[in-house]
């Protein structure tokens, strides 16, 4: 759908206040439009941003929809400035940054990114110097979807009447500890012990999330994510088992976290979700 300029300004300051999908109905534009407005927008934005003394970089992928699929998403961590956006996810999707980074590689030390495999090998092969890091906001976000896969085959399992116990309970599952009301807490409690897979990688997830608070050295951390790997191979939950071979072949990453503590990617899917949110 073509548009003026005066409408595609329109469209960014109501974006603003909005989701993109309140933009739309109110606009009476197609979600997709506006998504097309917004995205340009950026690339036009920053197109040209100078890389300067950029030392920590955080590479993400963004859902667009159906119709525009995966954008990249690379920026700066230490302002949370937008250095590129790439088409596509993975690292074709950085064939043009990576020109843009021969003369800068060297001053790279850290890049966050999450625990696929999209963007590890980039990074290994364009910026060898730099150390990966997996932060906790993508650890925990990678044991939340396994606990989830667990949550749904045990429902398959289960007749009709019982699956009424777990089903909508995927939040309660997920969220953390702390913010849960006195009645969802008491409720988790049931859960876990009325369903004991599910009820230990729950509690198993709350431990690994209390790594990050707790294990306040390089060492401790490591001996911490090991022992974990530890207990949940030995839980024979295929779920926490999948977990622990993660977390065994990507302990350099997790323990990089520490190395460069004021590297987290937490902010980058801050903003991947305002951008591509629906």
């Amino acid at each position: 759908m073509r548009h003026t300029k005066r409408a595609a300004r329109f469209i960014l300051a109501l974006r603003s206040e909005m989701s993109i999908k309140a933009t739309a109905r109110f606009t009476a534009m197609h979600w997709g439009t506006v998504k097309n407005i917004e995205k340009a927008w950026l690339e036009k934005k920053y197109k040209k941003i100078r890389l300067g003394e950029v030392e920590y970089l955080g590479i993400d992928e963004v859902y667009m929809g159906k119709v525009m699929g995966y954008i990249t998403v690379v920026r700066d961590m230490d302002s949370g400035a937008v250095l590129f956006i790439g088409q596509g996810k993975g690292g074709d999707a950085l064939k043009k940054f990576r020109k843009r980074l021969k003369r800068r590689a060297k001053q790279i030390k850290a890049v966050a990114i999450d625990m696929a495999n999209s963007y590890s090998a980039w990074v290994k092969e364009v910026l060898p110097d730099a150390d990966i890091v997996y932060d906790h906001f993508h650890v925990i976000k990678l044991m939340n979807e396994r606990m989830n896969n667990l949550r749904k085959s045990t429902m398959n399992k289960l007749e009709d009447e019982q699956k009424k116990e777990l089903k909508g309970k995927r939040f309660l599952l997920l969220r953390n500890e702390e913010s849960l009301s006195t009645k969802a807490a008491d409720d988790l409690k049931r859960l876990r012990f009325k369903f004991k897979d599910l009820g230990t990688a729950s509690m198993m997830k709350e431990y690994l999330r209390n790594i990050y608070k707790l294990a306040d050295s390089y060492e401790l951390a490591r001996t911490a994510f090991l022992l974990w790997a530890e207990k949940a191979e030995a839980s024979g939950i295929h779920c926490l088992k999948q977990m622990a071979k993660t977390i065994r072949r990507r302990l350099d990453g997790l323990l990089a976290y520490r190395k460069h503590v004021k590297l987290t990617s937490a902010s980058q899917e801050g903003f991947n979700n305002m951008v591509g949110s629906e």
